[in-house]
């Protein structure tokens, strides 16, 4: 019966969440065979991945939300994206970005998408002078 090890290994090519990976056992009085990895994603606090798209929650106050604005994103990378927002951003609406996602695992070179998804943040209080001119912006 085998042996199970809990040993980090880097691995430098991109492969999906819960994908074996073969790696040819080698050295000298060692039987030749393949050790197989099964690779565990750990939790970004920012990104959900999803196969090669990522997908991100970004809060926006109300205001914004209606008036557009730019979203900054942090890539896993360390590159910051300015995203223009031009749509008014309603509780369904996301945006996507084309390849700034994960790489591909058959070609690295090219990307998945990452989805902005957006939390709008409502204000707690309003004083009557910007009640009326809400409804007057809004409601005419």
């Amino acid at each position: 019966m085998g042996t199970r090890g809990r040993n980090l290994a880097k691995v430098t090519q991109p492969i999906r969440p819960c994908h074996p990976l073969a790696h040819p056992a080698q050295g000298p009085n060692i039987i030749p065979a393949d050790i197989i990895f099964i690779v565990k994603e750990k939790l970004h606090p920012h990104f959900r991945r999803e196969n090669d798209n990522l997908f991100f929650v970004n809060s926006i106050p109300l205001g914004k939300a209606l008036t557009c604005c730019t979203v900054e994103v942090k890539t896993l990378d360390d590159r910051l994206l300015n995203i223009p927002i031009n749509d008014i951003v309603h509780p369904r609406y996301f945006k996507k970005v084309p390849g700034e996602g994960m790489p591909l695992p058959e070609d690295p070179t090219k990307k998945g998408d990452l989805f902005i998804f957006f939390d709008i943040q409502f204000p707690t209080c309003l004083t009557p002078q910007k009640k009326q001119m809400l409804r007057q912006a809004l409601l005419t």
